[in-house]
């Protein structure tokens, strides 16, 4: 006599009988009183919407770029930069830090190989940068008695903008170190 095996019989037979009772229980929970409710809801719903109206004030303009570009105010025309004004500071490498009659100077070094003595006051980069001070390294002695670095050997840049975006006068100070 064959046995049959009821296990996987009952296992189906449950999960059809739970399925059904999941699609059939919401059909059949709404009574008369929620049907009428639903309309009512959805008239509350439609007038609260009514009443939002979006503002955009104190929110950005989502098609405006996040980079917005700085239009230089300070740069000269194409024909008389010099060979520092051809490259971006970044680019740029200190080589040296001199003082020639009590003016600090600083030998850079630009991309294209070749040396450069500059002063303060000298025009340097894209962006019409002006070297407005060489700081020299500075040393100091700490509490304990350690010698420390107060500030590094760099070139101060001073770069004058007109932001895009705002229509404001927008000065960055940037840096050419070793």
């Amino acid at each position: 006599m064959k046995r049959i095996c009821f296990a996987s019989c009952e296992k189906t037979f449950l999960f059809l009988v739970v399925l059904l009772m999941g699609i059939l229980t919401p059909c059949c929970a709404y009574s008369q009183e929620t049907v009428e409710e639903t309309p009512a809801i959805v008239k509350e719903t439609k007038a609260r919407t009514r009443e939002l109206v979006y503002s955009p004030l104190g929110r950005r303009d989502p098609f405006v770029p996040l980079v917005q570009e700085i239009r230089k105010i300070n740069s000269r025309p194409e024909k008389e930069r010099g060979p520092l004004e051809k490259f971006e500071l970044g680019q740029f490498r200190l080589l040296a830090m001199l003082i020639v009659k009590g003016i600090p100077r600083a030998m850079v070094k630009a991309p294209d190989g070749k040396s450069y003595t500059v002063k303060p006051g000298d025009p340097i980069g894209k962006n019409g940068g002006i070297i407005t001070k060489i700081e020299t390294k500075k040393m100091g002695i700490d509490p304990n008695g350690q010698r420390i670095e107060k500030s590094p050997d760099r070139i101060v840049v001073k770069e004058t903008g007109v932001d895009s975006y705002t229509g404001k006068v927008v000065t960055d100070y940037r840096y050419i170190v070793m």
